[in-house]
Formats: C-alpha cells, sequence, structure tokens
C-alpha cells in the first residue's frame, strides 16, 4: 500500500510539473516547434497528416493537450467538429486567438485525467506530442478516461516523437517506474523536471491490447514522429 501511495503522489507531481512547464513556455511555444504560421503544419508534417486524415474527416473528435493550437487547426480543416481541451489558460489563450475564425472548435480548459467537464461523446480522441509525457503508471487509467468517452467503435490516433540525437544532450534520470525526466530550462530562467518517455510498438500495443483492437502503429523515421491508429470496442 505504501509503495503505491508513493508511486501516486510522485505521479501527481509530475503531471503538476509538467503543466507549470507548458502553461510558461506557451509564449515560446511555437518558435520551439517550427510552427510559425497557419499552414506551418500542413507543411511540416504532410505525410502524418495524409495518414491519419481518414480517421478524422468528417468526424467528432476530441483532442487532448491541444496546446496553442497548432493540431486544432489541422484538425479542424477536416472534423465535423473538434473540442480542444488543455489544463494551460496560457496556451489556450494563444490557441482562441489563433482559431478565431474557426467555427467548429470549441476550447475548454480541462485536465487529460479527468474529463468530467466535457460533455457528450466523441467519434475520435486526438493527440499530438503528449503520451510521451504521460507517467507510465497512469496510462490505464488515462486510456479508460478517454475511452469512456468515445462511441463504441471509434477510433483514437496518437502522434509522437521518436528518440532523437538532441535528446540525449539534455539532463535526465530515470525513476523508479522507469519515466524518463528531463530537466528542461526556459528563456526566463525557470528549470522543471519533465516527463519523456519513447515507449516502442511493442510497448504501446501491449498497453493498448487491453482498450481497443486493430492498432495500426507506424513510424516516420524523417520525420521523428511515430502514429498508432486503434479503434476502441
Amino acid at each position: 500500500m505504501e509503495n503505491r501511495m508513493n508511486a501516486g503522489h510522485e505521479s501527481q507531481y509530475l503531471i503538476e510539473e509538467m503543466n507549470r512547464y507548458y502553461n510558461t513556455r506557451a509564449p515560446w511555444h511555437d518558435r520551439y516547434m517550427s510552427y510559425q504560421s497557419e499552414t506551418a503544419m500542413e507543411e511540416l508534417l504532410a505525410p502524418i497528416i495524409a495518414a491519419c486524415d481518414g480517421s478524422i474527416r468528417g468526424r467528432k473528435v476530441l483532442e487532448i493537450a491541444c496546446g496553442t493550437g497548432n493540431w486544432t487547426q489541422v484538425l479542424s480543416r477536416r472534423a465535423e467538429s473538434v473540442v480542444a481541451i488543455d489544463i494551460s489558460p496560457a496556451a489556450l489563450e494563444i490557441a482562441r486567438t489563433k482559431l478565431s475564425g474557426y467555427k467548429n472548435v470549441a476550447f475548454v480548459l480541462a485536465d487529460a485525467y479527468d474529463l468530467g467537464n466535457i460533455d457528450g461523446l466523441f467519434d475520435v480522441v486526438f493527440a499530438a506530442d503528449w503520451w510521451s509525457h504521460i507517467p507510465n503508471g497512469i496510462i490505464p487509467s488515462f486510456l479508460k478516461t478517454i475511452t469512456g468517452k468515445l462511441f463504441p467503435q471509434s477510433r483514437g490516433v496518437f502522434i509522437d516523437m521518436l528518440f532523437q540525437a538532441h535528446f540525449a544532450q539534455e539532463p535526465y534520470h530515470y525513476d523508479e517506474a522507469d519515466n524518463r525526466i528531463s530537466l528542461r530550462e526556459l528563456p526566463d530562467g525557470s528549470k522543471y523536471q519533465v516527463v519523456k518517455n519513447f515507449p516502442g510498438e511493442s510497448d504501446l500495443r501491449a498497453i493498448l491490447a487491453d482498450y481497443a483492437g486493430n492498432i495500426i502503429y507506424r513510424k516516420f523515421d524523417t520525420l521523428k514522429r511515430w502514429m498508432v491508429i486503434f479503434e476502441t470496442r
């Protein structure tokens, strides 16, 4: 019991630390990610967007951790509607400004691990550059939460980063739950411990097996990204 409680407290600390990091990082986020225009995502990640287009087009999408709204732009051009959530007020403010002309998008301040304030059910749950930040011990509860917001036989689309050489240059360590914890510093000098895991195909398939079927995994080596698409039961 003691170990479980300690693990739970550790996960909560890591979540809160990451939330502080991304809320503080919001003004610099687009520059870091090279997303500098309304069409930047379409140009930078065109092969990935083409690969998930059929899972999104014409559907009701719940976007987890939308950040400053770059992927939200991509989704809104294809989906019937998008509810985009994030826990960062600073990021959501930027996203709302960026997508002020999009009529099929609603932004909601919400916790990805507790979707109680999100109404209705969706055809698709989508997240980009999010899975790597989930502490290992709470991935099952996260999957249970998001699949509870989907119609039966709906789809999940997750996109995230493959390991890149520059990640080895940052200070990091592994905790007892095998989370890779990076030490990140922002331009204002503030420092944060951020979970940044790099699951492989077998890891993703193993943990998704209890929640989904028809799991498709793809790597985009040139773009340093992986993508997994699955259907809920």
